[in-house]
């Protein structure tokens, strides 16, 4: 079986790290870290990645609906978890096709709903 590949878009750097860490202890492949929204959709497209590990606010994002909208280019092609502490964009981001929404900053449940993911069980936002 192939290895799982990841691409996260944080634009905290030690949650970035520590996220990367989390998904290389899962046996996840990282192919790309980046902090800016801008450089996801060409990203997803040629990486080709597993799943997508989202915060919602972001450089290069300047509203929630924003953010929203690209929850919803993304999750036609690929599982996107949205990792945020925005909790008021969890419906709408369920809504728009994220696989799950897990608040940040608790480590341990997106650490559990990437090893369902890649295990195949389903989400439970």
């Amino acid at each position: 079986m192939a290895v799982a590949r990841a691409l996260v878009c944080e634009d905290d750097p030690v949650a970035r790290r520590v996220i990367a860490s989390l998904l290389a202890q899962l046996g996840i492949e990282v192919i790309a870290e980046v902090d800016m929204v801008s450089h996801l959709p060409r990203l997803v497209r040629y990486g080709r990645p597993d799943v997508v590990v989202l915060d919602l606010l972001l450089a290069g994002t300047s509203t929630p609906d924003t953010a929203l909208d690209d929850v919803s280019s993304m999750a036609a092609s690929v599982p996107v978890v949205v990792f945020s502490a925005y909790d008021s964009l969890r419906d709408e981001a369920l809504a728009r096709g994220a696989y799950a929404f897990v608040d940040k900053p608790d480590f341990d449940a997106l650490s559990r709903v990437l090893e369902g993911l890649v295990g195949g069980e389903s989400a439970s936002g």
